[in-house]
């Protein structure tokens, strides 16, 4: 169930507020009311959600400043009359006429409103697309002394604004000064992603957050840019990535989002100064799959990533993994779709077979890619590596024929590992990248499994302190004994008279 998100995640001067389709519940937060701004709110199609609203709102929409949209919209009827004498037939007549008449005039006016509004819905649908087709942004790739390069340090302002009609997302917007501010002109990058640098900054009331700007010859364009905006903006899940803010100037266009101080797990794994546990492999794989989850099962409609990879899974400070880069994702509008044909999108190693040759996208083209995941966080090695003689799915599949999982383990876990676990996450890794998706399990699926190996190492990893202890225990005893001898003293124990 999808809870309600607090006002405080709202920029004070939102407007507009469309929150239908969410599958929201509870009831409208008192906070609304901080919303000064707010003309417009739209909840339909949250059948849990309480449609009441706050006196204050309340008082809003009846001076008309603001109007608010839920599902079965009624008029409340003033408060009858106390006459002093039984009302004439003629009276009755009349009440009878505004009786029906009324709620017709309501369901009229109400369908023209619904009508107006889907119209003007689609003229801004048209205006965006004819905005960002061929050319998003007038002038974004002209050779100006505005421009930002690639590798350059963006420190000069853009001269002109982007274009009128942007997509609408409820996270701070940031200008291009602020970015400047937060950001210490851009001093410190922290890496480099498939838009372009992206810089570490800090806001005024404290948090760290990833400033990731767009070179104007990044790979990905102003539509995945959008799209990966867009996408966060309206997925909540602990282990997601969240947007804390966006910039979209016409020469500037930036995202601003939580600070993740361990890098990504691709990085992560090859860090041979402190190799991850097993344990930790474990939980990181264990959040990642929840948040796949997540968007496969929880959100409405559901997405697809359609670029899972180990470089996309990062890790804040208490190594807790976040999928971010959702600049590729795809949205399924029926849930009853079992796939749809969309251009071949992703990342060599990690590529569906299956959809690559069909174009059949699905759910479970994510599901092979985490599979790949699954394999690097066992073996530690990459997807493709020369040394393999293949791919890395093909490397174990061959390993595994003969019952050789400890020459797939990476080594630098040091065998300090449960080997039932590391067998069961190895055999779910391998379900996870079966040739066809009937074959794969679901998320579902891998998230209850991923569970199981998670209690069977701590298990394991009970019974071994357990055995430590005793075993301590056991040779203390036996030096009491062998001091006492050498000593010349009595041994422990009962005395004898």
């Amino acid at each position: 169930m999808v809870q309600f998100m607090s006002a405080e995640q709202f920029s004070m001067s939102t407007t507009r507020l469309y929150l239908s389709n969410n599958d929201l519940s509870g009831s409208l937060p008192s906070s609304l009311d901080n919303l000064t701004a707010l003309k417009f709110l739209d909840i339909r199609g949250n059948s849990k959600l309480s449609t009441t609203l706050s006196p204050e709102l309340q008082r809003k929409q009846q001076s008309g400043t603001l109007t608010y949209l839920f599902d079965n919209n009624t008029i409340p009827s003033p408060p009858p009359s106390h006459p002093s004498r039984p009302p004439s037939p003629t009276n009755n007549v009349i009440i009878i006429v505004i009786a029906i008449g009324v709620p017709l005039l309501v369901i009229s006016v109400a369908i023209a409103t619904f009508l107006w509004w889907r119209k003007y819905k689609r003229s801004i649908a048209t205006k965006q697309n004819e905005s960002y087709g061929s050319s998003p942004l007038p002038n974004y790739h002209a050779k100006n002394d505005a421009n930002i390069q690639q590798g350059e340090n963006p420190n000069r302002k853009p001269q002109s604004r982007g274009p009128e009609h942007i997509p609408i997302f409820y996270n701070h917007k940031f200008s291009y000064n602020d970015l400047q501010k937060i950001t210490n002109d851009f001093k410190n990058r922290i890496g480099m992603g498939g838009f372009g640098c992206v810089y570490l900054g800090q806001l005024e009331n404290g948090p760290q957050v990833a400033v990731k700007m767009l070179a104007q010859s990044s790979k990905q364009g102003v539509k995945e840019f959008l799209a990966e905006a867009q996408n966060l903006a309206r997925v909540h899940h602990k282990n997601l990535v969240s947007l804390t803010g966006y910039c979209i100037d016409e020469n500037c266009m930036a995202l601003v989002y939580e600070y993740m101080q361990e890098g990504n797990l691709h990085h992560k794994l090859k860090d041979n100064e402190t190799p991850l546990s097993w344990k930790q492999r474990l939980q990181i794989a264990y959040e990642s799959a929840l948040g796949l989850e997540y968007l496969h099962k929880a959100c409405n409609p559901p997405l697809i990533h359609r670029d899972i990879k180990t470089s996309n899974i990062l890790l804040n400070a208490n190594l807790e993994a976040k999928i971010a880069d959702f600049g590729l994702s795809r949205t399924f509008d029926n849930d009853a779709i079992s796939h749809v044909s969309t251009r071949i999108v992703g990342t060599p190693g990690y590529l569906d077979p299956e959809y690559y040759l069909s174009n059949q996208l699905s759910v479970k083209s994510d599901v092979f890619s985490f599979g790949v995941v699954l394999l690097e966080i066992i073996t530690g090695r990459p997807p493709n590596c020369a040394d393999l003689g293949g791919n890395l799915v093909q490397w174990v599949h061959q390993k595994l024929t003969g019952g050789d999982i400890e020459s797939v383990v990476d080594p630098r876990m040091q065998g300090k590992y449960d080997i039932n676990s590391v067998w069961k996450v190895t055999e779910l890794a391998c379900r996870c990248t079966a040739p066809t998706s009937s074959q794969r399990p679901t998320m579902n699926a891998v998230v209850a499994e991923l569970n199981e190996s998670k209690y069977l190492e701590m298990s394991m990893e009970e019974i071994h302190i357990q055995s430590t202890t005793n075993l301590a225990t056991d040779v203390s005893l036996d030096s009491n004994f062998e001091m006492a001898y050498i000593g010349g003293l009595s041994a422990p124990g009962p005395s004898v008279r």
